[in-house]
């Protein structure tokens, strides 16, 4: 039987879905979360997705976060949570809600695992010591390298970094990026804090310490636009997305106004 891949907007038209549910799972069972990154660009610049985008980003502090698993993990409906402990292939520090009826052909990377159309959902910690921010981002950079293709991880951005990174791809491809996988979170389990000085996600970001706040500024929430719906966003969101992106109401060039992630996707009996 031919498959019948969705488009892009049938794509978003599921995740929006998925945003909507996982949004009324946490307003019944008092979970707090708020939508983050080129989502939250979205509601503020566009009302809506990125029109070149093709993800959905939200976020909650590790408490929220665990609750949500806990209580997620005995829904019984088409949405299921992919995570390090309920798939034994899936090397993410972070958790995506899928649509079971779904699946995405993954074309980007050599070591991959099952999966349909998702939203990610990123945990944020406070913790005192900055070191564990250069800690985590090695061990995902090496994780990264070990299951990208080989074409992915040339920048072309320096030869000496292309040729750093294509020395250390070869030396990774044949580990399991669920070691490296491991390794963060074990490092995040033991240094988390409940009144930690520094609130940020690690472990999962590309972006260091730009990801990491000395206060923090998602305590209070609103509610933006999003498409057809209205979903939490942080009040400071101005300030989280200059700290983010500098001027994020400036479009990119237009050359750069592309879908980044390449997703092919359909439906499953």
């Amino acid at each position: 039987m031919e498959i019948k891949y969705l488009s892009i907007d049938e794509i978003k038209s599921v995740e929006l879905e998925i945003l909507k549910y996982i949004h009324n799972f946490c307003i019944e069972n008092d979970i707090k979360y708020f939508i983050n990154y080129g989502t939250l660009i979205g509601a503020v610049r566009h009302k809506g997705f990125i029109p070149w985008d093709d993800d959905i980003d939200i976020c909650m502090l590790r408490k929220d976060y665990e609750k949500f698993i806990d209580l997620f993990s005995k829904d019984d409906g088409i949405y299921k949570i992919l995570s390090l402990e309920t798939n034994d292939k899936y090397y993410n520090n972070f958790i995506k809600v899928v649509n079971s009826k779904t699946k995405i052909e993954d074309e980007r990377n050599y070591k991959t695992y099952d999966s349909g159309i998702f939203v990610d959902i990123f945990p944020m910690d406070f913790f005192d010591d900055l070191s564990l921010v250069e800690k985590t981002y090695k061990f995902e950079s090496f994780k990264l390298l070990s299951f990208s293709k080989k074409e992915n991880i040339q920048y072309g951005d320096s030869k000496l970094k292309d040729f750093i990174r294509l020395f250390l791809w070869a030396i990774l491809k044949p580990v399991s990026p669920r070691i490296f996988a491991k390794k963060i979170k074990k490092l995040v389990d033991v240094n988390v804090k409940d009144n930690g000085k520094y609130l940020g996600l690690v472990g999962c970001s590309k972006w260091k310490y730009d990801d990491v706040f000395d206060y923090n500024p998602f305590d209070e929430l609103i509610e933006l636009e999003f498409e057809d719906c209205k979903f939490f966003a942080p009040k400071k969101y101005d300030e989280i997305l200059k700290k983010y992106y500098g001027d994020y109401m400036e479009f990119p060039p237009v050359e750069k106004r592309v879908y980044p992630h390449e997703i092919k996707a359909y439906y499953i009996d």
